[in-house]
C-alpha cells in the first residue's frame, strides 16, 4: 500500500513539473514571437523603421533587428530598474539607440552605395559594442555598470 502511494505521489509530482516546464516553454515562445513581430525598437517603445524590417533580409533590416535584440537584453537585466542612476544611464542609452536606428533608416535611403556601405559598417561596429553590453552588466558593481552604459552610449552616438 505504501509503495502504491509513493508511486502515485511521484507520478503526480512528475506531471506537475512537466506541466510547469511546458507552460514556461510555451509562454516564453509566445513572448519572443510577439516581440519579433512588433515594431518596438525598445520593449514598449515603437521604433521609426519600416514595418518590413521586422522580417526583411536586407543589411539595414538585419542591423536594425540586432539593435532591437541587444537593447532588449539590456532591459531584461533585473538589477537596473532598482537604481535611479542606472535607469537614467539606460534612458540615455535608449536615446542613443533611437538615434542609431534613425541613422540606419537614413543610410538605407542613400543612393550612393559606397556611402551607404560605409555608414552601415560604422553602425555595425557600434552594434557589436551594444551586443556585448548585456553580458558586462550582469552582476557587475554599480559603478562598472554606469561606466559601461556610458561607454556604449558614446559608441552609439559616434556611429
Amino acid at each position: 500500500m505504501v509503495a502504491i502511494l509513493v508511486i502515485v505521489i511521484t507520478v503526480v509530482v512528475a506531471l506537475f513539473i512537466l506541466g510547469g516546464a511546458a507552460w514556461f516553454a510555451w509562454d516564453s515562445d509566445k513572448r519572443v514571437k510577439k516581440f519579433a513581430r512588433s515594431t518596438d525598437l525598445i520593449p514598449g517603445k515603437p521604433g521609426r523603421a519600416p514595418v518590413e524590417w521586422t522580417s526583411a533580409t536586407s543589411r539595414e533590416a538585419l542591423l536594425h533587428r540586432r539593435v532591437r535584440y541587444a537593447i532588449a537584453d539590456v532591459h531584461a537585466n533585473p538589477a537596473i530598474p532598482h537604481d535611479q542612476d542606472l535607469v537614467a544611464a539606460r534612458d540615455r542609452l535608449d536615446d542613443a539607440v533611437f538615434d542609431l536606428d534613425d541613422k540606419l533608416i537614413a543610410a538605407a535611403e542613400l543612393a550612393d552605395e559606397d556611402e551607404k556601405s560605409a555608414r552601415f559598417d560604422a553602425a555595425e561596429t557600434a552594434i557589436l559594442v551594444l551586443e556585448e553590453l548585456p553580458r558586462k552588466l550582469w552582476e557587475a558593481p554599480k559603478q562598472t555598470q554606469l561606466t559601461d552604459l556610458e561607454k556604449v552610449t558614446s559608441a552609439l552616438a559616434a556611429a
